[in-house]
């Protein structure tokens, strides 16, 4: 289990994740990041430059991520799990 941090840059400034979560691999972390931007931009409004920048417990950054552009592809790789079931 690693612990990441999903730090939130913009044009405003930078909102630092104290909290961090606990995923046991690197698809979990895809998995997270696909949740986490899908309910940032529906709970707020997205900016056109937001990203997530997600560290390890480390502070290594390990994924840098636009929120809003990536928004089309977020919700067809979400879909990617229920596409390899069908496929099986």
């Amino acid at each position: 289990m690693a612990t990441y941090y999903f730090h939130i840059r913009d044009e405003f400034g930078f909102v630092e994740d104290a909290d961090g979560i606990d995923l046991p691999d690197l698809a979990a972390l895809v998995s997270e990041v696909i949740r986490s931007a899908n309910e940032l931009s529906r709970e707020t409004a997205a900016h056109r430059n937001m990203r997530f920048e997600i560290t390890d417990a480390t502070g290594r950054t390990v994924l840098v991520t636009p929120v809003q552009d990536s928004m089309t592809s977020w919700e067809l790789m979400a879909r990617l799990p229920e596409a390899q079931k069908s496929m099986q």
